[in-house]
């Protein structure tokens, strides 16, 4: 009778180490799997199936035939924004989602996330009806040509993009399960400082931003690198309508002990398609820490903070830095926003920025 309930415990022992194998192992995969994920593709035609990763995305009611790629050059004449599947790189977490324009713009546009989940492999920025379905997020403003959330611009009384360059690179960085680092790269830019006609008074510099993001962060730091420092380069915070009769708009600043913190919150529809989309409500932020925060500017559109640049040690080419962070919310989207309106975003963002360094 022993040697019975001895081998009967053997085989529960044996089962209960094999479920408890499967719940371990699935465990560990979820625990795995990446948190944090980049997102570039080339748009090419049939003949490039053959390339690795290659697949057909339908977007923009359009048919594309793209491939996956880690880096893209282009000169000042080609039209790179059109031949890139979501128009640049792009970099998501768990919560919130941005790509950078391949073009003079350079904007960050953000995509928002109803629940935690990577979701740019499968939806490629522009998920259909079947995945809206389901759940998925997607664009939530309607950036133009203002300078979004976060995008570096210059300012020399008024806004301008980033234009006039030798050549243009995106790129990414690096990438691991719970951060990744996307870029974009101006080479031989000249600045518009009204020295154009004269060649000999012309600045032009090289200047590489960096956009870092974790897992479970909604928020991206920003690190910029120059070749020699820039008077006049700037972000910040587009304004939003207030469109709808119990929305609100509003866009403030706030000067804390340890920078300038941008603060913007409005209605708007995403895109120019009424019809499809809904109006969303959106926060915007952008914190500037003190070492690098400049005079505050602003326009009709615009919301901005002059970048001061700091002197490094470091004898490569790029000798001036600075570093700011953005974030974003999208209030009518998310299941769970941090905020559902703009004095609650304000608190969120303060309480954000303080601990930003």
């Amino acid at each position: 009778m022993s040697r019975l309930i001895d081998k009967s415990v053997c085989i529960l022992s044996a089962k209960a180490v094999c479920v408890l194998s499967a719940a371990f192992a699935a465990v560990f995969l979820a625990g795995c799997a990446p948190r944090v994920a980049t997102s570039f593709w080339k748009i090419g035609t049939p003949a490039d199936s053959a390339v690795a990763g290659y697949t057909v995305i339908h977007a923009e009611g359009k048919t594309r035939h793209c491939y996956p790629i880690e880096a893209w050059s282009d000169g000042p004449l080609v039209d790179t924004y059109h031949e890139l599947h979501h128009h640049g790189v792009a970099v998501e977490s768990e919560l919130m989602a941005y790509r950078i324009y391949f073009d003079k713009k350079q904007t960050i546009d953000p995509y928002c996330k109803r629940k935690p989940q990577l979701e740019l492999s499968t939806g490629y920025w522009y998920p259909n009806d079947s995945l809206l379905a389901e759940g998925y997020g997607d664009d939530i403003l309607r950036v133009s040509g203002t300078v979004g959330v976060g995008s570096v611009k210059y300012w020399n009384g008024k806004l301008y993009h980033i234009e006039d360059v030798g050549e243009r690179q995106q790129w990414i960085v690096r990438k691991s399960r719970n951060k990744a680092t996307i870029a974009v790269c101006d080479v031989d830019w000249t600045i518009p400082d009204g020295n154009q006609e004269d060649p000999e008074k012309r600045k032009v510099v090289d200047m590489n931003v960096e956009y870092t993001m974790r897992a479970g962060h909604r928020d991206m730091r920003c690190d910029i690198k120059v070749s020699e420092p820039v008077e006049g380069l700037c972000t910040g915070v587009q304004t939003i309508p207030a469109k709808g009769p119990h929305n609100q708009s509003q866009i403030t600043n706030y000067q804390l002990e340890n920078g300038t913190l941008l603060v913007s919150w409005g209605t708007d529809w995403p895109v120019n398609d009424s019809i499809k989309y809904a109006k969303e409500t959106v926060g915007l932020g952008v914190f500037i820490p003190k070492e690098y925060a400049g005079e505050i500017v602003h326009d009709k559109r615009n919301n901005l903070c002059l970048l001061k640049s700091q002197i490094s040690n470091n004898k490569s080419q790029m000798c001036a830095t600075a570093h700011f962070y953005l974030t974003v919310c999208g209030a009518t989207k998310e299941n769970h926003p941090v905020a559902t309106n703009a004095t609650e975003w304000r608190d969120y963002l303060l309480r954000w920025a303080r601990r930003l360094k």
